[in-house]
């Protein structure tokens, strides 16, 4: 650096040494998945724009303001406004059977949010977390960004495998390393769309409580039921004990809003706040959201949005088996956003999604979502974003790809 340089005030800032301060982690971490510039975008697991409720929320937001205007713009607590966890446990009570109140509730800034504080309230650096293989690789990055060592137990077509899973608890207890925490997705799964069934929840809520380690429930998707309401969750089974349940209103509303919840025990639940430094999520959000559940609005809208997400899945389905079948096999999944397909023996999930953005399709290779390597054999296709027009082009272009893969495969 030269004389002239270090007398600059801001002195000289380059790659080198931004590189040079960085935490570990951020050279460790996967690459998050993003809106992609491409044509058509199968890649980010996105709602549908043109059902958001816009009117009905300006209408809440005016009511809110008009409502408390100091309440709704000044800090609001690290817990939450107090009467948006009470609609949340009301809601929670009814579907559960449990007798919940808002102390088992706290307001998060979406569900990645939530998972990050349960991260920074129970992972230290070389503790095990517990993923499935496949898994949401937010979750993934979140902790390890936390320290955390993540051990990854195969899942099927029906989700988290639970014999697989009481051999890596024991085998973390054995070498003197037990996980604290069990992550999982059990309603259409991030990236394979699985349901968990029931008798698969019961083993693993069992098995947890037997080796002391919280389940960390992440409902991201519950209400998208586009084939019925799933299995009891997680946390019913449990009677609310050992497993946080985290929740969202931006696959139901807007992800824009940015609001979601944890549910617990009041004693996990206490933990999870002292955890918060950020003075507590929007109060204005919290207030215009209650206005507009409390409008008797939000119901019909989940309805509408089922029927949107079912006509896509069902036009994306018909699609790939028209288009592309002879390459993959899937299981039409019971909701959520996504598809998740098996490539046929020899084509690589790197090639296929190189080969579809060159025909203007994105696509993830499945290798994004595995903890310890995998995934060569998946692809994940998003279906929510696009209406069932463009997803048939968007699915014969996919198609397209699949083949030139095939092909020089064969040459």
């Amino acid at each position: 650096m030269s004389a002239d340089q270090a007398a600059q005030p801001g002195g000289q800032w380059d790659e080198a040494a931004i590189e040079a301060l960085l935490a570990p982690a951020v050279r460790a971490l996967a690459q998050p998945t993003s809106l992609s510039p491409l044509p058509y975008d199968l890649n980010a697991g996105v709602p549908d724009r043109a059902s958001l409720p816009a009117r009905e929320l300006a209408e809440a937001a005016v009511a809110a303001l008009a409502e408390d205007p100091a309440g709704a713009l000044t800090y609001g607590g690290q817990q939450g406004f107090e009467p948006l966890r009470a609609w949340i446990a009301e809601r929670q009570s009814a579907e559960t059977g449990l007798a919940l109140t808002p102390a088992h509730v706290s307001l998060t800034a979406g569900s990645a949010h939530g998972i990050d504080t349960v991260a920074a309230t129970f992972l230290s650096p070389g503790d095990v977390a517990i993923v499935g293989a496949p898994s949401y690789p937010g979750a993934i990055r979140t902790f390890r960004a936390r320290g955390a060592r993540v051990v990854d137990v195969p899942q099927d077509e029906d989700g988290l495998r639970p014999e697989p899973l009481r051999k890596a608890l024991e085998q973390q207890r054995a070498v003197g390393a037990p996980a604290k925490l069990i992550y999982l997705v059990p309603n259409y799964d991030n990236p394979s769309g699985a349901t968990l069934p029931l008798e698969r929840r019961e083993a693993i809520v069992r098995v947890a409580a037997e080796h002391r380690a919280l389940v960390v429930e992440d409902d991201a998707y519950t209400g998208i039921d586009l084939d019925g309401p799933p299995p009891p969750p997680l946390f019913q089974v449990a009677e609310g004990q050992g497993v946080i349940r985290l929740g969202t209103f931006s696959k139901t509303i807007a992800t824009g809003l940015r609001v979601g919840w944890t549910l617990a025990a009041p004693a996990i639940t206490e933990r999870l706040v002292f955890m918060r430094f950020d003075n507590g999520a929007s109060p204005f959000l919290h207030r215009m959201l209650l206005h507009y559940l409390r409008s008797g609005a939000y119901e019909p809208h989940v309805k509408v949005l089922q029927d949107i997400y079912r006509a896509r899945r069902d036009a994306s389905a018909a699609a790939l088996v028209e288009h592309a079948e002879p390459y993959i096999t899937f299981r039409k999944p019971a909701g959520g956003f996504f598809h998740w397909l098996r490539l046929r023996e020899g084509l690589d999930a790197a090639r296929v999604a190189a080969t579809a953005a060159e025909e203007g399709v994105a696509v993830t290779p499945g290798t994004m979502y595995y903890a310890d390597g995998g995934g060569e054999g998946f692809v994940r296709l998003v279906y929510s974003a696009l209406p069932p027009e463009d997803l048939r082009e968007a699915i014969t272009r996919f198609g397209r790809a699949l083949e030139r893969v095939a092909r020089e495969g064969e040459g």
